[in-house]
């Protein structure tokens, strides 16, 4: 089977079922792991701009939404020379990739006619779900039986007293949005309070202020798309931020984390249930994603 998938965490479910050697291209944003870069990219983002502060990153996203204009763009002649069995896209989020109506409509463009599969988990349960689905497109349904049932296990509910452990996870950081959609599931899975956030929901857009007022027991930077250099150079480069962490004191601290642990609903959403719950207890979490502990005066290293 030749499989072209355009989003970063179906791409990483083909290879967590084993079936990484029958992907044929990727989008730009697919790099996890690391063997797929080698493929080519099929979907590119139209503005190149991850350097740019965040506020202004965020102020071109919703302006270009604003005009319902896409963030991203299909290589049409590259799609009909590797003609592709499946095609996996999503349909939840424009700003993370395209839509599965603009992969249906260059697929006509290119006249190629895949099986378009569209993943839109908003809870963890639709993400174990999603593995499944894919596997049953694939044709591999014992693969994914076999991955959902440990992925199951692992987010499986257990940890602190979730009357004890609030827990913040921002998703952007200028201006802060608190993580929604699985994000809560993963914490109250790790025994921890998601505050201002339900499962299934969008990230709601705050203030830092405002979330120093609701005194979070933890608080987890992990903004979407940014790995944690990416993460500490913004916080260093950006005074109105830095200051702001600065008046949040939350006992269990404040922690940089990798996208990968909260913002790519696959396998590696697990990760970030063990993060929580070794910040709320101080286990070593299991996965071997990097977070360090922020501090006013400098960032130090963290659980690893």
């Amino acid at each position: 089977m030749r499989i072209v998938s355009v989003l970063p965490s179906a791409t990483e479910i083909v290879f967590a079922l084993g079936h990484g050697s029958e992907l044929v291209a990727r989008s730009e944003e697919c790099d996890y792991p690391p063997e797929v870069r080698r493929l080519p990219a099929v979907m590119r983002p139209r503005t190149r701009d991850f350097e740019r502060p965040s506020a202004e990153i965020d102020a071109r996203v919703q302006s270009v939404r604003g005009r319902n204009e896409s963030l991203y763009e299909l290589d049409i002649p590259a799609l009909r020379r590797l003609n592709p069995d499946l095609l996996l896209t999503q349909d939840l989020c424009g700003v993370c990739s395209v839509t599965d109506a603009e992969v249906a409509s260059a697929c006509a463009t290119a006249g190629i006619a895949p099986r378009i599969v569209s993943l839109s988990p908003r809870t963890l349960a639709d993400v174990a779900a999603s593995l499944e689905e894919v596997a049953r497109a694939i044709g591999d349904p014992a693969a994914g039986r076999a991955v959902t049932d440990r992925f199951r296990e692992r987010i499986r509910p257990t940890g602190p007293d979730p009357r004890e452990a609030r827990v913040a996870i921002v998703e952007w950081l200028d201006p802060p949005i608190l993580a929604g959609l699985w994000a809560p599931d993963q914490i109250r899975s790790a025994g921890g309070i998601p505050l201002e956030t339900r499962p299934g929901a969008p990230g709601q857009r705050t203030r830092w202020a405002a979330l120093g007022e609701l005194h979070p027991d933890l608080v987890i930077l992990s903004p979407c798309s940014f790995p944690i250099e990416r993460t500490r150079r913004e916080i260093a480069s950006t005074p109105d931020v830095r200051a702001a962490l600065g008046r949040i004191h939350p006992r269990g601290g404040i922690w940089l984390a990798d996208e990968a642990y909260f913002s790519r609903p696959g396998p590696r959403l697990a990760d970030g249930v063990d993060l929580i719950r070794a910040l709320l207890t101080g286990a070593p979490p299991s996965g071997a994603l990097p977070v360090e502990r922020w501090l006013p005066e400098a960032p130090v290293r963290g659980i690893r």
